[in-house]
């Protein structure tokens, strides 16, 4: 088949393969790590779902129309290197915020080197496959294709952008909810982490499915992996 071929189909295939080496690490260490309860919790089952998921994601993602990930270069290189400038940009906003707020004085919640960079390496990837090229990919198809039959794109795509960026601070949000803390509630469409994902979403747009998971790598490599590792201050 010729998508098989697809330039696009071999860096899904390549990076997947990331996810396997990454959890066969973790798997066969034969002492223990920082880490491995947490890396125990990406079972085989869990990782397998993810990436039919993303696979899904990028049938999806074709069918829709949106640019396919390597299917032209010059394009590639740029969407990189936004990608990269903007994730590196957000890393050292987010150490500043932290050393602002002393945020990690009670709970350093980053793992120390060298297991931090195959294990957020992996977390980017799964979050990725999971976020923007999975759930917006795979319900933006959904309701563009299946239900509106092909009719306003973009309103569907940054409705499903908004929702699915909410993800990651869902649960900071929730438990706002339950404590009452209605301003925070109310201030929570402001939060940076918020408007990066939807960010990467305009990154999927634009680029196609690679550009987010650059920019995932160059924000912890900035957040996780440099400032943890020296950490905890």
């Amino acid at each position: 088949m010729a998508w098989l071929r697809q330039r696009s189909t071999l860096a899904f295939l390549a990076t997947s393969l990331v996810l396997v080496a990454v959890k066969l690490l973790f798997d066969l260490y034969p002492r223990d790590f920082p880490g491995r309860d947490q890396a125990a919790a990406f079972t085989w089952q869990v990782i397998g779902f993810i990436w039919l998921l993303g696979l899904g994601g990028l049938l999806a993602e074709r069918s829709i129309g949106l640019p396919d990930a390597f299917a032209d270069m010059a394009r590639e290189r740029r969407g990189t290197l936004v990608a990269l400038i903007t994730g590196l940009a957000y890393g050292l906003v987010t150490v500043g915020q932290d050393r602002l707020t002393g945020g990690g004085a009670e709970q350093w919640i980053h793992l120390p080197w060298p297991w931090s960079i195959p294990f957020y390496t992996f977390g980017a990837i799964f979050l990725e496959f999971l976020l923007r090229l999975g759930a917006l990919c795979v319900l933006v198809w959904l309701i563009h294709v299946v239900i509106l039959r092909r009719r306003w794109l973009m309103p569907v795509f940054w409705t499903v952008n908004a929702v699915v960026a909410f993800y990651e601070i869902m649960p900071a949000t929730m438990a706002d909810i339950a404590a009452g803390h209605w301003a925070a509630v109310a201030l929570t469409p402001l939060w940076p982490l918020y408007w990066t994902n939807l960010f990467e979403g305009w990154l999927l747009l634009r680029f196609g499915w690679f550009a987010p998971i650059v920019f995932r790598l160059a924000f912890y490599l900035v957040w996780h992996v440099v400032y943890g590792g020296l950490g905890p201050f």
